[in-house]
């Protein structure tokens, strides 16, 4: 722990995160994904991002994305995203005024106003990583056989998820997009799975909000050509993957890259994420040299 302490603070300080920053994230747009982070962290991660970054909203994301003139988007930009729709989220709301930020939150639709849980929460932490590499049926089986867990079963004393009325009390100041209906793995989804986990998706969020909803997330960031033609049909217009890197004019709206951040980090270790180095270097590991992440 102290020797990664000690390497977070040598790479914030000797120049390398600057340097970085300076060539990679100066004329592109970087998306940072959040999940649940603290109060008082995402202030204090807020409060340094907005020395080094321009924070943009979704809407200035699609019209840049999709312009044909080049948009006047400032220098630094930065797109907030936070994922899953926890109730969490419902707590940053002074942070976000008090910025004047405007984060995207993605929802996972079929858990929003209930007291469903999330599947990843009710396992062991262990199981977690060899039940996404299972088919949803496998591993739907396998939850209901040792954990006595359904997608719809409610859990009286435990609500994970954003309700609705702390969505509409945010829906001013935030954007909502939507993370399939239950947060499965959708490459290993077989069609008509994959069909409810993203149209049914979109159609429940866009029914309780009263809007088009023009932005996805791929779970755990895996997608594949099928995800994809899907998604175009309608209204979305971006998605957002888990592949490293930051994007520009030329990125394709539906492989939007992210860096990926720890909720409640202290300041060097965000400013050593936000270089993307500790994104890399976990996919280059598993032999994607490219910053693309493995698909499960």
């Amino acid at each position: 722990m102290l020797l990664r302490t000690l390497i977070h603070r040598i790479i914030r300080y000797c120049g390398i995160a600057i340097l970085i920053r300076k060539i990679f994230a100066r004329n592109n747009i970087t998306i940072v994904v959040y999940h649940k982070p603290e109060e008082k962290f995402f202030k204090m991660h807020i409060n340094y991002l907005s020395g080094l970054y321009n924070f943009i909203s979704l809407s200035d994301l699609i019209d840049a994305l999709y312009s044909d003139k080049p948009q006047a988007l400032p220098k630094y930009a930065m797109l907030i995203t936070l994922d899953d729709g926890w109730k969490e989220n419902f707590n940053l709301l002074d942070t976000i005024k008090e910025y004047k930020i405007r984060p995207l939150i993605f929802l996972s639709s079929h858990l929003i106003n209930t007291n469903r849980n999330f599947w990843f929460t009710v396992c062991n932490y262990d199981e977690i990583e060899k039940l996404k590499k299972k088919s949803s049926s496998q591993r739907s089986e396998k939850l209901i056989k040792d954990y006595d867990f359904y997608y719809e079963k409610e859990f009286s004393d435990n609500r994970q998820a954003l309700s609705l009325d702390e969505i509409q009390k945010m829906k001013e100041m935030v954007d909502f997009g939507t993370h399939s209906s239950f947060h499965t793995i959708l490459t290993k989804c077989n069609s008509r799975e994959k069909e409810f986990e993203i149209n049914g998706s979109i159609e429940r969020v866009e029914e309780l909000l009263g809007i088009p909803v023009t932005a996805f997330a791929y779970p755990n960031g895996d997608y594949d050509e099928e995800t994809i033609k899907m998604l175009k049909p309608g209204n979305i217009k971006v998605a957002r993957s888990m592949d490293a890197g930051w994007n520009n004019r030329n990125t394709d709206p539906y492989r939007l890259k992210a860096i990926a951040l720890s909720d409640n980090a202290d300041i060097n270790k965000l400013a050593v994420e936000l270089t993307g180095i500790s994104m890399y270097m976990q996919y280059l590991f598993k032999g994607r040299i490219n910053g693309q992440k493995p698909v499960n």
